[in-house]
């Protein structure tokens, strides 16, 4: 962890920022993939979601540092810098789910997102205590709070999701909850 406690607040800008382009991308693999629908626009929304993230973070930067508005990352050589530092290496743990495919199954790409939202969850409220730097525990904090917010839609997306079981043979086993059967 000692590397880790030498991360500096740009480097943690960095993978914040970083974390939230790749779950963008992942919500728009997914979007491409999944058929027409309400789970499809879901996930659009999610990755509209993300962009606005960024934009947080990146006011977050400018609030912390007294208004100074956050360089750009690639003139600094940041971008190709992070992938070294450990920070990456920490938040690489978050790619699983982002890599995998639903292969068009709105449930296992709600299932994927969902994992996704709570292992970002637990990664950002550890890493929230590991620092002194005030700027980089509030960031932390904030991802944190995102993904809690992500987890909660997602729930509740499932949760919406399953009174269509019976039309779908995989799902039949929600048919006979007494949620299905008013």
């Amino acid at each position: 962890m000692s590397g880790i406690k030498n991360t500096t607040f740009l480097e943690a800008i960095t993978a914040a920022i970083q974390h939230e382009k790749d779950f963008f991308d992942f919500c728009m693999k997914t979007y491409e993939e999944l058929n027409e629908g309400l789970i499809k626009d879901f996930f659009f929304d999610l990755a509209e979601d993300s962009d606005e993230h960024i934009k947080l973070i990146q006011q977050l930067y400018s609030q912390v540092l007294g208004g100074e508005p956050l360089p750009n990352l690639k003139y600094l050589g940041e971008v190709y810098k992070f992938q070294a530092t450990s920070i990456q290496k920490l938040m690489r743990r978050l790619d699983r789910n982002k890599k995998l495919s639903a292969n068009g199954n709105e449930m296992e790409a709600l299932r994927l997102a969902q994992q996704e939202a709570d292992d970002a969850i637990y990664i950002f409220e550890v890493l929230s205590q590991k620092f002194n730097d005030p700027g980089i525990r509030a960031l932390f904090r904030q991802m944190a709070a995102f993904n809690r917010e992500r987890s909660a839609m997602l729930e509740g997306c499932m949760v919406f999701y399953h009174p269509t079981a019976e039309k779908n043979d995989d799902l039949a086993y929600y048919a006979n909850t007494d949620l299905m059967n008013p």
